[in-house]
């Protein structure tokens, strides 16, 4: 008798992962979609998949988190500088232009939006100032979130990531790890 009641919560266990699994991969496709609906709208920002900006020695590269400092402060890839979505292009080139020289320039937010919006606005004057190159991390942190890449907060190593808002947060493939306040 006992056995007979295990096989169904066996069943439906096995059928939940399935689920899971098939929703996962869902959200990642609709995650891919919206990047290239991003590359449509700003075709003239180079895009770098995680696995190549992984490659480049860190001191080669500058990477700008363009998020509002509440999402930064939940996580954000290591050595990122926050800078506001709004920041003005004369802003930004005055504060950053001298440490860019040599350097290769990565700029993301939660899916590319945010970014590449920015990256669009100084790659010119980036250009000029001899950077290496100029990049929207694909997929955003949500996508490095997804493929369980590191993310750091203050207190250090994290798996948290802030989902923008609960639309956003959908594409998540983690949704127990999404938080609005930094843990303490």
């Amino acid at each position: 008798m006992r056995q007979a009641k295990k096989f169904p919560l066996i069943l439906i266990a096995v059928v939940l992962t399935a689920f899971t699994s098939l929703l996962a991969q869902a959200e990642s496709a609709k995650l891919a979609k919206i990047h290239d609906s991003i590359k449509s709208e700003f075709e003239s920002v180079q895009h770098i998949e995680a696995s190549r900006f992984e490659t480049i020695p860190s001191g080669d590269v500058v990477i700008f988190d363009v998020r509002e400092q509440s999402e930064f402060d939940i996580s954000h890839l290591e050595g990122a500088l926050q800078v506001s979505p709004s920041i003005s292009s004369r802003e930004f080139i005055s504060t950053f232009n001298q440490m860019l020289t040599g350097k290769t320039v990565i700029f993301y937010c939660s899916v590319g939006q945010r970014s590449s919006d920015l990256a669009e606005r100084v790659q010119d004057s980036l250009a000029s100032s001899a950077t290496t190159g100029i990049y929207n991390l694909q997929g955003g942190i949500f996508n490095w979130h997804n493929e369980k890449r590191a993310l750091v907060s203050e207190s250090g190593v994290t798996d948290n990531v802030h989902p923008y808002n609960s639309y956003w947060g959908r594409l998540l493939e983690r949704p127990e790890r999404i938080r609005y306040q930094p843990d303490n």
